[in-house]
């Protein structure tokens, strides 16, 4: 009889030990969610997280007097009759207690942590948010028969936790650390795919990434000057790989607007092409270098426009940023009919060749970095700026410097650019 009601307490505690692990694990989401659908349990199970003092100190205190009567019954279920069977065995009577003592608490403890411990927290773990609605009820009532000793105990625990700067009235916050590590965990178990992943990180990383690494830099690009005339301005369009031009007067220090190749199409067809021209331009919008990807976003989504046009604080043009550059910062680089346009060109694990204009988040996935150097302070977005930061110089053929395992080594320059670097493994 003993060692039935000791087995049945060791079930008890597991249950307790069961109801700490699906409280503290259940997603908040969800049982929101069968609360919203009726279900009284999810309902209070949520009142019960929202005071973790409260059920804790419910539990701890199941807990601690099964632990209690754990010890003396199972002193009484097992120690007399272990002693007989080790004298028995041919052990002295007077080392027997001793031995029959210790083999009582190994036995208990063995079975409590297996029963009473890790069986009912693995299940809590698989099975949280069920678990929390069907004990949340009892665990409720508990908490009330016990409330003049949780009280106690809720004092006790927010008076030290006081000490140390802390207060229950601190809420747990799920950083976006937490979000990584999730997505992280989801993606090696195949819970989500890569893509998915890549395109969830990248998400979070819109909004630490500035526009001036989105942009296609001044430097690059090709535009219709309306002080030139048709004929010189057609063959330099037809070369580029561009869909969309600004449309300047003498160069991008006077931006007008922006046309597109089937605008221009069009006006290759009218009597006066470049006045057809000029009545049909699209919006010059305009947007600091400085802001972030998430503003640029918002600014085209609230505006229907798909280009913008990149200023300095000087209000001098540095660039053009479209709805084609945000797409590639969430769902990656798209691929290019000219392969010289690639960010980064594997040559083996060691090695790579990159584009200097490389985004310095592609440039820590691509060559698995944590961070580089003194990325805040600098305010760099590619690897060229990256570059220029760590030598203090501008980028010549042959220039190289080294950063963690790798060496960067300048292998062509465009208008002071590093147009390609190779990377190679130290």
């Amino acid at each position: 009889m003993d060692i039935a009601i000791l087995l049945f307490l060791i079930v008890i505690n597991g249950v307790f030990a069961m109801s700490e692990i699906a409280l503290m694990t259940a997603k908040k989401s969800r049982l929101q969610k069968l609360a919203a659908e009726g279900s009284k349990s999810a309902a209070r199970a949520i009142k019960l997280g929202e005071d973790p003092t409260q059920f804790l100190s419910t539990v701890q205190i199941g807990i601690t007097v099964i632990g209690i009567l754990n010890g003396i019954l199972g002193e009484a279920a097992l120690a007399g009759p272990l002693s007989e069977l080790i004298i028995s065995l041919g052990v002295p009577a007077t080392l027997a207690p001793t031995i029959s003592t210790i083999s009582t608490v190994v036995i208990i403890t063995y079975v409590s942590i297996v029963v009473g411990e890790l069986v009912p927290k693995r299940i809590a773990l698989f099975h949280a948010e069920r678990i929390s609605t069907l004990i949340a009820g009892p665990i409720g009532l508990l908490a009330l028969i016990s409330r003049p000793f949780v009280f106690l105990l809720s004092i006790s625990t927010n008076g030290i936790l006081r000490l140390f700067g802390r207060s229950n009235t601190d809420e747990a916050s799920i950083t976006e650390d937490d979000i990584h590590a999730l997505l992280h965990e989801g993606s090696e178990q195949g819970v989500i795919e890569k893509q998915e992943h890549t395109m969830m990180r990248n998400i979070f990383h819109l909004d630490d990434r500035k526009v001036a690494s989105l942009m296609t830099p001044r430097s690059e690009l090709v535009y219709f000057d309306t002080e030139q005339s048709w004929d010189e301005n057609l063959p330099k369009l037809l070369r580029s790989d561009y869909s969309i031009y600004p449309v300047t007067r003498g160069g991008m220090d006077h931006v007008l607007g922006f046309t597109t190749s089937r605008f221009l199409l069009k006006a290759s067809h009218q009597e006066h092409r470049t006045k057809w021209l000029m009545r049909n331009l699209l919006p010059c919008l305009t947007i600091l270098e400085n802001k972030f990807g998430s503003q640029l976003l918002e600014l085209l989504r609230t505006t229907g426009e798909e280009i913008a046009l990149v200023v300095d604080e000087y209000g001098d043009a540095q660039g053009i940023v479209t709805q084609k550059d945000l797409l590639e910062a969430l769902a990656g680089e798209f691929k290019s009919e000219n392969p010289n346009d690639s960010w980064a060109d594997k040559v083996s694990d060691e090695e790579w060749v990159l584009d200097g204009s490389i985004p310095i988040t592609v440039l820590k996935d691509t060559l698995n970095l944590k961070t580089l150097p003194e990325e805040k302070e600098a305010d760099y977005q590619t690897l060229t700026g990256m570059f220029m930061w760590l030598t203090s110089n501008v980028p010549t053929i042959g220039d190289s410097v080294q950063y963690q395992e790798w060496n960067f080594e300048v292998l062509s320059v465009d208008n002071n650019r590093a147009s390609k670097v190779r990377v190679t493994r130290i």
